[in-house]
C-alpha cells in the first residue's frame, strides 16, 4: 500500500487518491504544501522528505526545534541534524561552510540563500520545480515558497550544497562538525 493511500485511508479522504494525478500548477509564494506534495517519489531527497513533514510548524526566533519552532537556520539545521549530518547553525556559517553551486545544478536538498533584512540572512532548502521549504518570519510557519517570488527572486544571494548530504536516491554520509 502506498504511502499516500495510507494517509488517505486514515484521513478518511474518498477519492484523495485522483489528487495523486492531478497537474501540479505554477507555484505561488509562500504556501502550506498543495495536496500533491503528499505523494512523493520513492527517490525524494531525504532533506526534503523530512522538511515536508515540518511544514505547518510556527515560526521561532532561534527555534531549532518541531516542539517549539523554527527560525530559517534551525529548520535547515533540524533537517540534516536528523540525517545525521552535522551542520553550523547559523545561515551566514552555513553558506561559507557548504559548497556553491549554480543554478543549473540546483537539486533538491540543496540550501538556497537570500538576502532578506541583511546579506545572507535566510536560507531555506530546494525541494524542485523553483520552490523551497523554509520558516519566513514571525507569525508565519514553515511554508514553501517559489524561487520566482516577487519577494524572493531579487533577493537571491546563492545556492549551497552540503558535503555529505547526497542527492537523492542515496543515503547521506555524517559529516565532522
Amino acid at each position: 500500500m502506498s504511502r499516500l493511500s495510507i494517509f488517505c485511508l486514515v484521513a478518511g479522504l474518498g477519492g484523495c487518491l485522483g489528487a495523486q494525478a492531478q497537474a501540479v500548477s505554477a507555484p505561488t509564494p509562500v504556501t502550506a504544501a498543495p495536496p500533491q506534495a503528499l505523494a512523493q517519489p520513492a527517490n525524494i531527497h531525504p532533506a526534503v522528505e523530512l522538511a515536508k513533514t515540518l511544514l505547518g510548524i510556527p515560526y521561532r526566533w532561534a527555534g531549532a526545534d518541531p516542539t517549539r519552532g523554527f527560525d530559517c537556520s534551525g529548520l535547515v539545521y533540524y533537517v540534516f541534524n536528523q540525517l545525521q549530518v552535522r551542520l553550523p547553525r547559523v545561515q551566514r556559517d552555513l553558506f561559507h561552510r557548504s559548497d556553491q553551486i549554480s543554478l543549473a545544478d540546483l537539486q533538491p536538498g540543496d540550501l538556497l540563500f537570500f538576502n532578506t533584512f541583511a546579506k545572507l540572512s535566510h536560507v531555506g532548502i530546494y525541494i524542485g520545480e523553483g520552490r523551497f521549504i523554509h520558516a519566513p518570519r514571525r507569525g508565519d510557519s514553515v511554508s514553501i515558497a517559489s524561487m520566482d517570488s516577487s519577494y524572493y527572486k531579487p533577493r537571491y544571494a546563492g545556492a549551497r550544497r552540503v558535503a555529505g548530504a547526497a542527492p537523492w536516491g542515496r543515503p547521506a554520509q555524517a559529516t565532522s562538525p
